[in-house]
């Protein structure tokens, strides 16, 4: 009797099948987690486009162009102690911009703003675009820089009035 000297074939499919399965559901799951990652990034973005909406802001302070400290009565031209200019933005991404008192039209400012990081990039009504610096304090906005005039007035936002 011969003996039977070949080996039996080792089924080598088996373990394709395996393999490709493996593959197929680490790609799956590598999809999975990018579009989590991109849905977060996403609803963060849209977030921070809204942050401005339906707020008061207003002037606390002012540089010079030399980077020394004036007071914000200087910026505007006022005698008035007290006064403030205003920042307010509204539900659709507009904003006015408040500087001088008296007549609404000699000293209010307004336009549409698109935030883009640490920046709100405006363009005035009547085309001028420019860029708000926003200061943020753990993820807040806790102030805004505006340059008017040769000066960078820094606006905080204004607490709602107290009601009784």
């Amino acid at each position: 009797m011969a003996k039977n000297t070949k080996k039996p074939a080792q089924n080598q499919t088996k373990k394709k099948p395996r393999l490709l399965k493996i593959i197929i559901g680490t790609a799956v799951a590598l999809v999975c987690a990018a579009a989590v990652v991109l849905l977060v990034i996403n609803a963060h973005t849209e977030s921070a486009k809204h942050v401005l909406r339906n707020t008061e802001w207003k002037s606390l302070s002012a540089l010079n162009a030399s980077g020394d400290e004036v007071d914000v009565r200087e910026v505007y031209n006022v005698r008035y102690s007290q006064y403030q200019g205003k920042l307010t933005f509204d539900g659709e991404n507009g904003f006015e911009l408040w500087l001088r008192p008296g007549d609404p039209s000699d000293g209010t400012h307004s336009g549409k703003y698109e935030i883009n990081g640490d920046k709100a990039d405006v363009t005035f009504d009547e085309g001028t675009k420019t860029a708000f610096e926003l200061t943020r304090t753990e993820g807040s906005i806790t102030a805004i820089d505006v340059l008017y005039d040769g000066y960078t007035v820094t606006f905080v936002r204004s607490e709602p009035e107290k009601t009784e």
